[in-house]
């Protein structure tokens, strides 16, 4: 007979893990020389150089915050589609700089 107090752990029963492969990847990658050689330049470029800087707020300003598709027309879906990808490299370079923050306030 089991003991009441010890919980039965089956193993057919075990919730699977999602997220093991890619926290395995994100792991892998982040220490990587090619990233951390990326977002340092993005972050010398962007972030410490004054014109670089005042470019980037303006290119957010001007290219992610507005709306260029409009609700209702009949290509929406690709126009958001198109809009996602038109925006994407601003966002990443803004991530860029402020993982590379992130490295620098852990000592990295």
């Amino acid at each position: 007979m089991q003991d009441p107090n010890t919980e039965y752990q089956n193993p057919l029963l075990q919730q699977e893990d999602y997220f093991k492969g890619y926290n395995e990847s994100v792991e892998t990658h982040k220490n990587s020389p090619a990233v951390i050689e990326f977002e340092k330049l993005v972050y010398e470029l962007f972030e410490m150089n004054p014109q670089g800087k005042r470019f980037l707020e303006l290119a957010i300003e001007r290219f992610v915050i507005p709306r260029r598709s409009q609700a209702g027309t009949p290509s929406f879906a690709m126009d958001l589609l198109w809009e996602d990808g038109y925006k994407s490299p601003f966002r990443e370079i803004r991530n860029a700089i402020r993982s590379h923050q992130n490295r620098i306030l852990a000592g990295k």
